[in-house]
């Protein structure tokens, strides 16, 4: 599970991050906010897949 953890933590530097940047930009360059809300969807999404993967295997195991 420390690759989660390693996940999460960097998921709660990068979404905040992410969305002050695309709150930024909204006004001034709608393409520059609209980029950096599909950097953190892509994150997200692989995050959600390596966490359904790693708790699928420890069901498994158990």
């Amino acid at each position: 599970m420390s690759l989660v953890k390693t996940l999460s933590i960097i998921g709660m530097v990068f979404f905040p991050l992410c969305l002050i940047l695309s709150s930024v930009f909204a006004e001034s360059d709608v393409e520059a906010a609209a980029g950096w809300g599909l950097f953190a969807a892509l994150y997200g999404i692989g995050y959600s897949i390596t966490t359904f993967v790693k708790t699928k295997n420890l069901a498994k195991s158990e």
